[in-house]
């Protein structure tokens, strides 16, 4: 043996059996590092437009309870972008350190299928007071009422972004098994277990 932790992280790592080659491990890892920076940027791209959006509702709707639940949701958006975060962030495969690459990309799998499975709780649930209490400020005020769409079309767009947040959480769902395989893989070429 070494004293060189990086080559004996290296030397663990290639002496599984059956396992792929290093370097096929290295670049399907540098990949999902990339897919999941791409996600959250797009992710953090639609934060910004929320609260730019949310914050000006604040300012410009007349009811309070339109206001209150405007600011609601960019309070909402905050948390979902910290949550995000905490949960979800990339971590380049660099960061493996001596570690082997295997291991490593095992954990990263982990992390986002566990980010994906509970993304009800910590990703569409924030919004949804905000956007009760918005739908009735809108009901309660007369002008939007009078001026706005017909009831039966703001009850079909409240059900149709009901519609939607269910579709997000069942896409999550199955990015969550597809995850969940990769790491079954994982774990029948090192027999290791979750």
């Amino acid at each position: 043996m070494t004293d060189d932790p990086a080559k004996e992280a290296w030397q663990a790592s290639v002496e599984i059996a059956g396992a792929p080659p290093l370097e096929e491990v290295r670049k399907g890892a540098n990949k999902f590092y990339r897919t999941i920076r791409r996600r959250n940027a797009v992710e953090y791209v639609a934060c910004v437009v929320v609260v730019a959006a949310f914050t000006s509702y604040v300012f410009v709707l007349p009811h309070v309870l339109q206001k209150i639940g405007s600011a609601m949701i960019v309070l909402a958006t905050f948390y979902v972008a910290w949550q995000l975060h905490r949960r979800a962030s990339a971590e380049p495969p660099e960061k493996a350190g001596t570690m082997p690459l295997l291991v490593f990309a095992r954990e990263q799998l982990l992390r986002q299928r566990d980010a994906l499975r509970s993304i009800f709780w910590w990703y569409i649930l924030p919004f949804i007071p905000g956007l009760v209490v918005m739908s009735v400020g809108n009901g309660l005020d007369p002008g939007f009422a009078a001026k706005g769409p017909p009831l039966w079309v703001r009850w079909l767009v409240f059900a149709g972004l009901g519609a939607a947040l269910a579709v997000v959480w069942w896409l999550n769902q199955l990015g969550a098994r597809k995850l969940q395989r990769r790491i079954a893989e994982i774990d029948a070429l090192t027999g290791g277990k979750e």
